[in-house]
């Protein structure tokens, strides 16, 4: 089969395990209801003589809150071996992460691809589908079974640099499958993917709806996995990604370890010509306390970089890291533990499920500036909908000691990120609450000694902060996450304006965020939230590390670029 060319990444998607325990299980083969393919190669010509083969077969379990599922799920693999078989690059895409997590991959798995008798490098593809009861082989009447499925493909959007991260999407849309099992129409495709979807559907495969043992023509519901097409692979002669060659492991954090915390942290990065990691930024968080020790493992790495021909070219990349100690499991994920099943009775139908929503990703709320100054302590609640995608959708301020405590909980809950609940089988939307104690006590981690020591010096010695202007040379932003369009703006706002100021601390840490001025307030808390994650080369004047006062313009809903600026 055909593929077009895609770029994988080869460290991007290795979870690495800091401190003690953890590793790769086994890539089931068979079960009920589950069909794992072989790969297919992802290059458009000259595939070796023969593609990697799993060593092993194993049982896989269908995910048991999905058990009454009437819809089709599926992973698609993109897999990155070595000569020996050993995983350079694993990128799994799911309809739901529940399926993600039904698979789990060994380094030790797969013997590799073959060409005149030698192992090679190979760049594959391979699905594991998992089809509802309705489809099951044996009945006589059945609904359409996948055998065969791919992504969809299409252009990154124009005027989008490359370095930006887009991330993968499911979307829906209704298929009819004839008698032979081939896709003929697709329709109510979202705005714009109706042609892509059409064309991904030419390589799919189905076995036909049957009733009475006969096959027929019949419309199903699917789910499609929407990513970009690699932009940086476009050039003349063969892609290779980059190769590890530094990886230090990142420091378990010593606070985490007394009650086993957990940890997953997903990096964001680029690995430039010379094989330096450069840009790195966190993309989400299962604990922010982990955030930290991340970044500064990956800013760490090198690498051998990546080629296009002979040509050494800049390769983004993103690489999930996972911290966990051999008592794993006894503690918590962090402040987004998920939840347990409480009374649902006295929500609306539509907010009830069978199975909790599960958090994979978190932000640290940041005290407001202000507030943290005049040593005002208190409490925030919100509530929120997590919709059938697992994105926060809507925020409802519950109660707070004081509003701006309330704006800036909403602001860090707005970039929560979920596994939607599932209520009989299907991704369903959900209410949930998150609570917040506002202390300068460092045990809730909103603020450190370095912040209230910072602030000190800020209040008893302010000239001893300089501005870019007295610095050797330019500040320069090296880690910087986009703050989020804020859900809380008024009806009708299409953009706004805000001027945030920080302080970068000696180690180029962006510290103490406070909003200058803001068309909008909640565009001046999206923006304090986002950059409280910033770094930057460490601030110097005369060749020594200083502490620096920055300006930091946004502009939300146009191309504008946020920088360092040198007002006061």
């Amino acid at each position: 089969m055909k593929r077009s060319r895609r770029r994988l990444d080869l460290a991007g998607w290795l979870a690495l395990v800091a401190g003690f325990g953890g590793g790769w299980g086994a890539l089931p083969i068979t079960a009920q209801d589950v069909l794992v393919n072989s790969p297919t190669w992802l290059e458009e010509k000259d595939a070796p003589d023969k593609l990697p083969a799993l060593k092993s077969a194993q049982s896989l379990e269908f995910p048991a809150e999905l058990k009454t599922t009437p819809e089709i799920g599926y992973v698609v693999y993109q897999l990155l071996l070595d000569p020996k078989g050993k995983i350079l690059g694993l990128k799994p895409q799911a309809t739901l992460a529940a399926y993600g997590r039904a698979v789990q991959l060994s380094a030790s798995a797969w013997n590799p691809g073959r060409r005149d008798g030698k192992g090679v490098n190979t760049a594959t593809e391979f699905s594991v589908i998992f089809n509802p009861a309705s489809a099951a082989v044996k009945k006589t009447a059945a609904t359409p079974r996948l055998l065969e499925v791919s992504l969809v493909r299409i252009d990154r959007p124009r005027g989008v640099q490359t370095t930006i991260t887009i991330p993968d999407r499911v979307e829906a849309a209704d298929v009819t499958v004839d008698e032979q099992g081939a896709v003929t129409a697709v329709r109510n495709a979202p705005a714009g993917l109706g042609e892509a979807f059409s064309v991904a559907t030419k390589t799919w495969r189905f076995a036909p709806a049957r009733r009475g043992g006969k096959a027929f023509v019949a419309d199903v519901r699917m789910s499609f996995i929407v990513t970009m097409r690699d932009e940086e692979s476009i050039g003349v002669g063969k892609r290779t990604s980059p190769r590890a060659q530094v990886q230090e492991a990142p420091r378990y954090p010593f606070a985490m370890r007394a009650n086993g915390m957990r940890g997953e942290v997903l990096v964001d990065f680029i690995v430039d010509i010379e094989g330096r990691v450069r840009r790195a930024f966190v993309v989400r968080s299962l604990n922010p306390a982990f955030d930290d020790p991340a970044l500064d493992a990956v800013n760490k790495w090198r690498f051998e970089p990546g080629f296009v021909g002979d040509r050494p070219v800049n390769t983004h990349m993103q690489v999930p890291i996972i911290f966990m100690l051999d008592n794993a499991g006894q503690g918590g994920d962090g402040p987004l533990s998920a939840p347990s099943k409480s009374d649902l009775s006295k929500l609306p139908e539509q907010f009830r499920y069978d199975t909790p929503p599960r958090p994979v990703g978190t932000v640290r709320p940041v005290y407001p500036y202000a507030l943290l100054r005049a040593r005002k302590e208190g409490k925030s609640v919100v509530r929120f909908v997590v919709d059938a995608k697992g994105r926060v959708v809507q925020t409802d301020i519950g109660e707070s000691t004081v509003p701006e405590m309330g704006r800036a909980l909403q602001a860090a809950v707005e970039c929560f990120v979920y596994e939607p609940a599932i209520k009989a089988g299907r991704p369903s939307p959900s209410i949930q609450g998150f609570a917040q104690q506002f202390t300068r006590d460092e045990t809730w981690q909103l603020v450190s000694y370095d912040d209230l020591a910072l602030l000190r010096r800020e209040e008893k010695n302010p000239t001893s902060i300089l501005l870019p202007s007295e610095l050797d040379t330019k500040l320069t932003a090296t880690s910087r996450r986009p703050p989020q369009f804020p859900l809380d703006v008024k009806e009708g706002v299409k953009g706004g304006e805000t001027l945030i100021e920080i302080l970068v601390d000696e180690e180029g840490r962006a510290r103490l965020p406070r909003i200058l001025s803001a068309s909008d307030e909640a565009f001046g808390y999206a923006a304090v939230q986002g950059v409280a994650a910033w770094r930057f080369d460490p601030p110097k004047r005369g060749g020594r590390p200083v502490v620096v006062r920055v300006q930091i313009p946004f502009s939300f809903g146009g191309a504008a670029t946020p920088a360092p600026s040198g007002k006061q």
